[in-house]
């Protein structure tokens, strides 16, 4: 499976009609198939949305906006016109720790005006641990996976995928930050040795929906 073919770049679409900007991933899942991304990606444009695949990047392809969920910052997307042959089946089995994923995103796509110069990567790491952040993220943050890579600007609404079943297992919605303690403090002192600046320094970390809230979106549609 080539990850071109089915996780791809969302492009907000004028009346013109044209791309005005580059708003963040995709990722086609299921039979139909259905492209999801994360709420926070889509919900501040109100006209129409337009896809690509690097296969061919002149054609777009429009797409409308079907089911959003605020509170798991969760959306998905119709394409119409496009026809997606390996789209992203859902994990049925528990997620734990420390287990490998990788991740493709167009969190390295760089704008300058309205010309877009699409860059995807991918990243491999692990799920460090599931995460309970109701309270930060709503709840987005139950049961959230943190990865061990950051998450890019435009890396939103990625997918996590198991590195050996290439099943979703969540979706990039964010960074966690944690201060690298105690090495990497930074301090300025004055003669008597009193602090007048310290500088901490954070490590980020990506944070993705876990699947079944996608699962949940998804039996909305039915």
């Amino acid at each position: 499976m080539n990850p071109i073919d089915y996780i791809v770049p969302i492009f907000a679409m004028d009346e013109t009609p044209a791309i005005s900007f580059f708003l963040g991933t995709g990722t086609f899942i299921g039979e139909r198939p259905l492209l999801v991304t994360a709420y926070h990606v889509v919900k501040e444009w109100p006209g129409t949305f337009a896809i690509t695949f690097m296969g061919d990047i002149t054609r777009l392809y429009k797409a409308n906006l079907l089911v959003s969920d605020e509170d798991t910052d969760l959306a998905i997307l119709e394409v119409l016109g496009c026809t997606v042959q390996n789209a992203i089946q859902l994990e049925e089995n528990d997620i734990h720790p420390n287990q490998q994923v990788v991740c493709f995103e167009y969190g390295t796509t760089r704008t300058a005006g309205r010309a877009i110069n699409l860059s995807p990567a991918t990243r491999l790491g692990n799920v460090t641990r599931l995460v309970n952040l109701v309270d930060r993220f709503g709840k987005a943050g139950e049961n959230a996976l943190e990865l061990s890579f950051p998450a890019l600007r435009g890396a939103s609404g990625a997918p996590v995928l198991s590195n050996n079943s290439f099943r979703l297992w969540g979706i990039i919605i964010a960074n966690v930050e944690y201060h690298l303690l105690p090495a990497q403090i930074e301090s300025v002192h004055d003669e008597k040795n009193n602090i007048l600046e310290e500088k901490r320094y954070l490590l980020p970390q990506a944070l993705a929906v876990h699947v079944y809230h996608v699962k949940n979106l998804i039996s909305r549609l039915k």
